[in-house]
């Protein structure tokens, strides 16, 4: 059992259950609601998770401190409350963070003591997955002549990635950050510790993987998961840079093999990063997931 609020406990494997218990029960269409996302970024930004009247919490504990909206959908607007509370004895800009519209359209609206403010960078990206499959017409021209590119260039296979594969696939990550110095970029540091978070512990969560093999070795890797009803969310996708058009195989050929069951992919956000942005609004995506930081009124942005 976890913790009673305010109590707090970190987030840890055996926590995989109880959390997944929540989000089935109460699913919520942004892209941080899943255990994976939760464990494998917990060092990053220091989760940790309680209770309070029967919903999940899930604190943010490295500065700013945050918290995200709580699940369960019971007594929610107590709930909120009680973590405003909290909040304000933890920082001088409480606030709650990666709110989904659903969230926000059924337990704030209209609501007179808090209000909610669009976090565009943090808008997850949705497309169907027969669009990037097969990309057809003009809108994916670029896409296709991109792939075709690669094809006459390397011969390529890919291969559906399995336990055997995780030693290849933490050095093909080593290498990739080596590239590009992730040590010295805070973003990127994160993102290595979750991808290894993932990697290492790939026989106990619930991840799909994929990878792109040129001659022996692995040029690209794709995990993703299974996410609410019909959606694939991809957690991670690197390539090697020098090879064009492979940012573009790995994605069709991942969604082709291990997203059959799924209408739709969940390529969640671009923080703000413009060049991410722009490759995201490339592939012409069908919708977006709306985050919200919701504050009391009054407060100062």
């Amino acid at each position: 059992m976890l913790p009673r609020f305010p109590e707090f406990e970190d987030v840890g494997l055996s926590h995989q259950d109880t959390v997944n218990g929540f989000l089935s029960g109460c699913p919520l269409e942004a892209s941080e609601y899943n255990f994976t996302n939760i464990f494998a970024f917990r060092k990053a930004y220091d989760f940790k998770l309680s209770l309070l009247y029967n919903n999940l919490v899930i604190l943010k504990d490295a500065e700013p401190v945050s918290v995200f909206c709580p699940v369960g959908g019971f007594s929610i607007s107590s709930a909120v409350e009680e973590i405003f509370g909290y909040l304000e004895t933890r920082t001088g800009k409480p606030y709650l963070e990666r709110a989904p519209e659903s969230f926000v359209q059924a337990f704030l609206k209209d609501n007179k003591k808090f209000t909610a403010e669009e976090d565009r960078d943090h808008f997850d990206y949705v497309y169907l997955i027969k669009d990037l499959v097969q990309l057809r017409g003009n809108r994916f021209h670029d896409k296709k002549n991109r792939i075709n590119k690669f094809k006459s260039v390397y011969r390529y296979k890919y291969e559906t990635l399995t336990p055997g594969l995780i030693d290849e696939c933490l050095a093909f990550e080593h290498d990739w950050c080596e590239e590009r110095d992730c040590e010295k970029y805070p973003g990127l540091e994160k993102e290595r510790c979750a991808v290894l978070e993932m990697l290492k512990n790939f026989g106990v969560l619930n991840i799909r993987g994929g990878i792109i093999r040129v001659g022996d070795r692995i040029v690209a890797l794709t995990l993703g998961e299974k996410f609410l009803r019909d959606t694939m969310v991809i957690h991670v996708e690197k390539a090697n840079g020098g090879m064009p058009g492979l940012y573009q195989v790995i994605n069709q050929e991942f969604l082709r093999h291990e997203a059959g069951d799924c209408k739709f992919v969940n390529r969640e956000q671009d923080l703000g990063i413009e060049g991410l942005r722009q490759a995201k609004m490339s592939y012409n995506p069908l919708m977006f997931v709306k985050k919200y930081k919701i504050k009391r009124r009054g407060d100062s942005p």
